[in-house]
C-alpha cells in the first residue's frame, strides 16, 4: 500500500473528510445515491458536512488551483444518533462562499436534525467517474495541520482543511478511499432544513 503521507503526486493542501454512518444509512448507501446524483449533473454532487470550513477554503483556493477532497473511513463505530437518528432533515437552500444563492433543485443533502440554530455545509464536488470507495493508500494523521493555524488536527475534526507535512513521528494511519475534485463553487452554507419520512 502507497502512503500519501510520501507521494509527489498528493497536494500539499488538500480538504480531508472523513465518513461514515449519517442520518440512519450506511456509508456505502449514500454512496449510491451521490452516484445517481453525480450521473444527473455532469459529474456534480455535493457531499454534506457537520462543520464549517469557509476560511480554510477560501486559504486553500488561493494555493491549488485544481482542490481535491480526500475521503477517509471513520476510525469509530458510529454514534446510536447517527446510526438511528430521531429525525432526519433535507437541506433546500444554500448560499456560496460570496454570498449568493445556490441552485438547490436535483440535488439532496440529507442529515439527522440538529439543535436550533445550527447549520449544515456542503463540499461541492466533481468526478468524471463512477463513485466508489477503494484502496488509494494511507494518509498520517499526524502528518496533517490545519492550513490557516498550522495547528495539529484534533481527533473530532471530521472536515477539515489542511496541509500536508512530511514527517517522521509514528501515528496513526487513516485509509484513503475517494479522492475527487472540488468544483466551483466549492463550499455551501445550507439552510431551510426540512423533515423527511422515511
Amino acid at each position: 500500500m502507497s502512503t500519501f503521507g510520501t507521494a509527489s503526486r498528493f497536494p500539499r493542501y488538500f480538504c480531508w473528510t472523513r465518513y461514515g454512518t449519517e442520518s440512519g444509512e450506511s456509508a456505502e448507501e449514500i454512496l449510491i445515491w451521490k452516484e445517481q446524483q453525480r450521473r444527473m449533473h455532469g459529474g456534480l454532487f455535493l457531499w454534506g458536512i457537520g462543520n464549517s470550513v469557509r476560511p480554510a477554503m477560501l486559504a486553500l483556493l488561493s494555493r491549488e488551483e485544481w482542490p481535491v477532497v480526500v475521503f477517509s473511513p471513520m476510525a469509530s463505530k458510529p454514534q446510536r444518533k447517527d446510526s438511528a437518528p430521531s429525525e432526519v432533515v433535507q437541506w433546500r437552500t444554500a448560499v456560496t462562499l460570496n454570498g449568493t444563492w445556490y441552485d438547490m433543485a436535483g440535488k439532496l443533502v440529507t442529515s439527522r436534525r440538529k439543535r436550533t440554530g445550527l447549520k449544515h455545509y456542503a463540499l461541492v464536488c466533481r468526478s468524471s467517474v463512477r463513485l466508489g470507495f477503494e484502496d488509494l493508500g494511507s494518509l498520517r494523521f499526524g502528518d496533517l495541520r490545519n492550513l490557516l493555524s498550522g495547528t495539529p488536527l484534533g481527533h473530532s475534526q471530521v472536515t477539515a482543511v489542511v496541509e500536508r507535512r512530511d514527517t517522521v513521528l509514528p501515528g496513526k494511519s487513516y485509509p484513503v478511499t475517494m479522492v475527487v475534485e472540488l468544483a466551483y463553487p466549492y463550499f455551501l452554507t445550507l439552510g431551510d432544513p426540512v423533515s423527511v419520512h422515511r
